[in-house]
C-alpha cells in the first residue's frame, strides 16, 4: 500500500539475535491492509513508513541448518517515529508431538495467517522453530510437521510417518506445543514401488486449508517397501512422491482421511506411462495447435508423473506437410505449430520421450503415435486417444518372476462423447529385446496373459487402440517392467567408456557436516560422437543397493574432438547423517556409468565400471608435555583419534583399538621419522612416553582403514633444555 501523506518512520528490529537474513511483515489491524517492508539490508533491522494507526507485525528470522524464529507483536503509531523490537529471547519452541517416544521431527513448516495475508514460512528440516506468544483476534499460527523414527535416513527410511497439522487461533499460548495421541489419528499404509531398482524416495505433503495452503515438506519413503502413515484427521493434504534426485515426481490426488484405519494405496506401480494432464492436454486454438504432453511417467493407478531429466520430441504432420517438429525439449516445454488449414484434415502426432537416469530403469523410452482428425476451432482439446495399461503380478520393485502375468488395457478418446467415440484396444504385443522384435498376444476384452521368459531382464509393451472418429494410437513402453533375469552390462555399437576418475583419484572423505561435495568424470567415445552420459555411486548390489549417491544435476559432456567427450558430474549437497545415516556404509562403493552415441544407434551402460572408496573422515590430536622439558627427562605424548559419526549422534567419536604412529621431526629437519606405534584405548585416546633429547615437533599419524580416512596431527613443538 502507498504510504499516506502523514507517515512516520518505524524501525523494526530483532534483538538478542545473530541475524543474517530476515523478513518483516506489517498489517493495519483495523483494515488489514498490508505494508511492504524492504528487508534486504544487513543486520536485524529494517525501516518502514506508516501512518498513525494500530498494527500487527511479524518478523521471520531463519538461517539454513539453524533454528527458525517467527515473532509477532502489535504496536501503535502516533505522531512520531518509533522503534518496534522483536525479542528473540522471548520466543518459545513450537511443536506437534505424539505419544510415540521413538518419533522425532523430520521436517516442519510454520506460518502465520492474518485477514490480510500470510507471513512465513519458518522451518524446513528437523531444526527447531520458535514463536513469540501473542493474542490477536483473527490471526492464526499454523504448524505442520512430519515425524519419523529417530535415526532414519534416505538410505534407511522410517517405517512410519506422522503427518500432523495444528492451528493456534487468535492466541499463541506461552507454551505452543501440543501432544496428540496416536490413537486419535487417521491411519493408513502406503506402498511405494521401486522403479526397477531400489532408489531413494521422498513423500511430500502440504495441508490445504480454507483460502490458503501450506508448503510441501516431507520425509524419506521406502522405495520397494511400505510406510504406515498417521495423519491428522479431517485435514486435506496435497501430496507428491519424488524419486532419486527429485527430478522424477508423481503428483498425487489430495487426500482427507477420517480418524481410524483407512484403505491404503500403492504408488509408482509399473508400467510408467503417459497420463493426460488434469487441466487438459494438447489443444487446437484457431489456426494453430499447442502440443504439450508432459506426464509421460505416470503410474498404472493414473497418478501423473513427470521427469525433469527426460527429453521430448514432437512431429505434427498432415498430407505430407510437417507443421511442428522439435527434438531435445525438456518435458515442461510446449511446442506451437505453424498455421494449419482450416478444413477438417487427418493429422499424425508422434511424440517420443526418452530418459536414462540412475533412479529408474523402467520406461526408458515412451512413444506415442497418434492419428486424429481436426478442423478450425476457437479453442478445444485435441481428440487424442489415451490408453491405460496395468500389469498384475509384479513385485515391490516392479519386477516379474518367470511365469504368467496378466495385462489389462483400456482406451478412451479425449474431448469426445464415449458412446460416440467407441474407443477400443485392438492389440497388445511384448518384446524382451528392447523392441528389436515383437510378439503379439491374444487379446480378449483388452486383457491378455503373458508368460514372462526366465531369460528376460526387461519386458517392453506396445498397445494399439482405435476409435470411430478416425483416431488411432500406437503406444510403445520400452522396459515397461523388469523381468526375472539379472540386468547385465549393456553395450550396443561402438560406444565406450574409459578413464573413470572419482574425486581426483583420492578417497571420498565425508565428515558429519552438511553440504559436502565431490566431483567425478569419465571419457566417452563413439565414431559418431557422444550425445550424453552420466554416472552414480552405489554400495551393495546393483539390483538392490544399500545406498546410492547421485550427482545433483545431469553430468555435462564436453566435446574433445569428433568422437570423444569428457563427461563430468558433481555430487553435491551431501549430508551424511541424512543421505547415508549408517556408519556401516563406509568402505568400497561401485561406480555405474553410461553414455549414448550422437547418432542414437549406440550406447554403453556399465554397472560396476570402477570402485571408489567412500570413507568416514578422521581426526587425530597431539600434546607433548611438559613444555619445556629437561634433556633426558620423560616426555608424555597424548592425543585422540576420532572419526566422523554418520548416525544419530553426529560429530566425531573416538576410534578404539587402532595403531597410530608417533613421529618426531628434529628442529631444522624437513621430514618426520617414526618413533613407535601406539594403540588407541576404548575411547580412542593415545598416550605414551619418550625420553627428551633435542628440540623438535611431535605428531601422531594414522594410516587409515578400509572404512576410515587417514589423519595427521599438526606438530607440537617441544623445547628441550
Amino acid at each position: 500500500m502507498s504510504a499516506a501523506a502523514s507517515t512516520y518512520a518505524v524501525k523494526l528490529s530483532i534483538t538478542h539475535a545473530d541475524v543474517r537474513s530476515k523478513l518483516f511483515y506489517v498489517w493495519d489491524r483495523t483494515t488489514w491492509a498490508y505494508y511492504a517492508v524492504n528487508s534486504d539490508g544487513s543486520g536485524g533491522s529494517a525501516t518502514v513508513k506508516l501512518p498513525p494507526g494500530d498494527y500487527f507485525s511479524v518478523a521471520l528470522h531463519s538461517d539454513w541448518g539453524e533454528p527458525s524464529y517467527l515473532m509477532g507483536r502489535t504496536f501503535k503509531v502516533g505522531s512520531a517515529s518509533t522503534t518496534v523490537t522483536f525479542d528473540q529471547s522471548a520466543a518459545k519452541e513450537t511443536a506437534i508431538r505424539t505419544d510415540d517416544t521413538t518419533a522425532t521431527r523430520n521436517s516442519s513448516a510454520v506460518w502465520i495467517n492474518t485477514p490480510g495475508g500470510l507471513a512465513g514460512y519458518a522451518g524446513s528440516g528437523a531444526d527447531k522453530v520458535y514463536v513469540t506468544p501473542f493474542s490477536v483476534k483473527g490471526v492464526t499460527l499454523r504448524v505442520h510437521e512430519v515425524l519419523g523414527k529417530k535415526g532414519a535416513s534416505a538410505s534407511a527410511p522410517s517405517p512410519y510417518r506422522y503427518d500432523l497439522t495444528h492451528s493456534f487461533s487468535n492466541t499463541v499460548p506461552t507454551s505452543p506445543v501440543v501432544t496428540v495421541p496416536t490413537s486419535t489419528l487417521a491411519k493408513t499404509v502406503t506402498h511405494v514401488r521401486a522403479p526397477g531398482t531400489r532408489t531413494t524416495a521422498s513423500l511430500q505433503s502440504a495441508p490445504v486449508l480454507p483460502d490458503e495452503s501450506g508448503v510441501l515438506i516431507g520425509s524419506a519413503a521406502p522405495a520397494g517397501g511400505s510406510v504406515t502413515e498417521y495423519v491428522t484427521p479431517g485435514i486435506t493434504y496435497s501430496r507428491q512422491l519424488n524419486y532419486g534426485t527429485g527430478d522424477y515426481t508423481l503428483n498425487l490426488p489430495d487426500r482427507t482421511l477420517p480418524a481410524g484405519a483407512s484403505t491404503g494405496q500403492t504408488l509408482g506401480a509399473a508400467p510408467l506411462q503417459p497420463v493426460r494432464r488434469e487441466s487438459g492436454g494438447s489443444e487446437r486454438s484457431a489456426g494453430k495447435m499447442w502440443l504439450y504432453e508432459p506426464h509421460a511417467f505416470g503410474d498404472s493407478a493414473g497418478y501423473a508423473g513427470i521427469d525433469g531429466r527426460a527429453t521430448t520430441s514432437y512431429k505434427l504432420a498432415s498430407e505430407g506437410v510437417t507443421y511442428a517438429q522439435a527434438t531435445g525439449l525438456d518435458p515442461y516445454q510446449p511446442l506451437v505449430s505453424s498455421s494449419l488449414p482450416s478444413a477438417t484434415r487427418t493429422y499424425t502426432l508422434d511424440q517420443t520421450v526418452t530418459r536414462r537416469v540412475p533412479y529408474s530403469r523402467l520406461s526408458t523410452e515412451v512413444r506415442n503415435e497418434w492419428t486424429f482428425r481436426s478442423a478450425y476451432a476457437g479453442r478445444e482439446e485435441l481428440p487424442l486417444i489415451d490408453a491405460r495399461v496395468k500389469v498384475s503380478g509384479l513385485d515391490a520393485s516392479n519386477r516379474a518372476g518367470a511365469g504368467a502375468v496378466r495385462i489389462d488395457a483400456t482406451a478412451t478418446t479425449r474431448n469426445t462423447e464415449a458412446a460416440q467415440a467407441n474407443t477400443r484396444v485392438t492389440s497388445l504385443a511384448y518384446s524382451t529385446d528392447d523392441g528389436a522384435s515383437w510378439t503379439d498376444l491374444p487379446v480378449t476384452d483388452g486383457a491378455a496373459t503373458l508368460d514372462v521368459p526366465a531369460t528376460a531382464s526387461f519386458v517392453s509393451l506396445r498397445v494399439t487402440a482405435v476409435d470411430d472418429q478416425g483416431g488411432s494410437l500406437r503406444r510403445t513402453l520400452e522396459r515397461a517392467f523388469a523381468g526375472p533375469a539379472a540386468q547385465d552390462d549393456e553395450t550396443v555399437g561402438a560406444t565406450r567408456i574409459s578413464n573413470i576418475v572419482v574425486n581426483g583419484g583420492k578417497p571420498v572423505e565425508l565428515t558429519d557436516a552438511p553440504l559436502q561435495e565431490f566431483k567425478a568424470k569419465f571419457t566417452a567415445t563413439d565414431p559418431s560422437g557422444i550425445a550424453s552420459g552420466d554416472m552414480y555411486l552405489y554400495r551393495g548390489s546393483y539390483d538392490a543397493p544399500d545406498a546410492v549417491l547421485y550427482d545433483s544435476f545431469p553430468a555435462t559432456c564436453t566435446k574433445v574432438n569428433a568422437t570423444t567427450s569428457t563427461c563430468k558430474a558433481t555430487f553435491a549437497y551431501i549430508e551424511p547423517r541424512w543421505t547415508l545415516g549408517r556408519n556401516s556404509l563406509a568402505g568400497t562403493w561401485k561406480v555405474a556409468a553410461w553414455a549414448e552415441a550422437a547418432n542414437g544407434a549406440g550406447h554403453t551402460d556399465l554397472h560396476a565400471a570402477k570402485s571408489a572408496a567412500v570413507l568416514r573422515d578422521a581426526s587425530v590430536t597431539v600434546n607433548a608435555s611438559p613444555e619445556p622439558v629437561t634433556k633426558g627427562k620423560t616426555l608424555t605424548v597424548t592425543g585422540k583419534l576420532s572419526r566422523a559419526d554418520w548416525e544419530t549422534l553426529g560429530g566425531y567419536h573416538g576410534y578404539a583399538g587402532q595403531k597410530v604412529l608417533l613421529q618426531f621431526r628434529k628442529k631444522g629437519a624437513s621430514a618426520y621419522a617414526t618413533v613407535k606405534t601406539v594403540t588407541t584405548d576404548g575411547s580412542g585416546n593415545l598416550k605414551t612416553t619418550v625420553k627428551a633429547s633435542v628440540d623438535g615437533d611431535w605428531r601422531y599419524r594414522f594410516a587409515g582403514t578400509p572404512t576410515t580416512a587417514s589423519a595427521v596431527a599438526g606438530g607440537d613443538f617441544v623445547d628441550v633444555r
